[in-house]
């Protein structure tokens, strides 16, 4: 077995290295620890205010149609106004559950203000705990996109909602160029397990990026909160 750390992968003494198994850890933060001075948003608190209810008997007929419940015209105004603000009045926040590339880019615009950016690696190099203004993207808005809906249903009901497949690459490129903080996971079922283990086989983000956004740049932020483990398959 093999453990994937900040910037290198080292073989774990006393296991099989052609065993395929990555060891990572991942941070639970808490985010009730008022210590780290960091203002917290969850977008799907926000967006629940605008939920658009006369769709609902629509998306009977037509499922894909519940991305519209909570559009994408309100999420991208909530951002907006939460990223106002904290250039504004000079607060330091993050934003859980991002699920547009129009918000992702205006967050790579500050991070290139902030000379993040590497040309020759067409890639940020942010150091997280200098931008006022980090995010989240949740796990299923990588799983799922707009063509699930038709299968899957009601099953993937979220909020934020799973929207359209140049959005779910959107939230895959911004994870891969660095712009992105953290995957939000809230259950680590053998579903993610089996999607986290699909997106190294297939290279759609590296396994050190994935221990990136699981723990370290949560700790470059000053998030605290209790260190797991994760065996993923490879």
């Amino acid at each position: 077995m093999k453990k994937i750390q900040r910037n290198k992968i080292t073989n774990i003494e006393n296991t099989d290295i052609f065993d395929n198994k990555f060891l990572f850890e991942y941070l639970v933060p808490n985010f009730f620890s008022n210590s780290n001075n960091i203002e917290i948003y969850f977008l799907s608190d926000l967006l629940e205010k605008k939920k658009n209810t006369e769709i609902l008997e629509k998306v009977k007929q037509k499922p894909a149609m519940y991305a519209n419940v909570y559009s994408a015209e309100d999420e991208l105004q909530i951002f907006t106004e939460l990223f106002n603000y904290a250039m504004n009045n000079n607060k330091k926040i993050h934003i859980v559950w991002v699920t547009l590339k129009e918000e992702i880019e205006m967050l790579e615009t500050y991070y290139e203000k902030l000379w993040f950016f590497n040309k020759v690696s067409n890639c940020f190099y942010p150091d997280f705990r200098e931008p006022l203004i980090t995010v989240s993207v949740n796990i299923e808005n990588l799983i799922w996109r707009w063509s699930d809906y038709k299968a899957m249903r009601e099953k993937i009901f979220f909020n934020p909602p799973v929207r359209e497949s140049g959005q779910n690459k959107a939230m895959f490129k911004w994870i891969n160029r660095w712009v992105t903080a953290w995957i939000h996971i809230k259950n680590f079922d053998q579903k993610t397990k089996d999607f986290l283990s699909e997106c190294i086989k297939n290279e759609k983000i590296l396994a050190l990026t994935i221990a990136k956004v699981l723990k370290f740049n949560l700790e470059d932020i000053w998030f605290e909160g209790d260190i797991e483990e994760l065996v993923i398959k490879y």
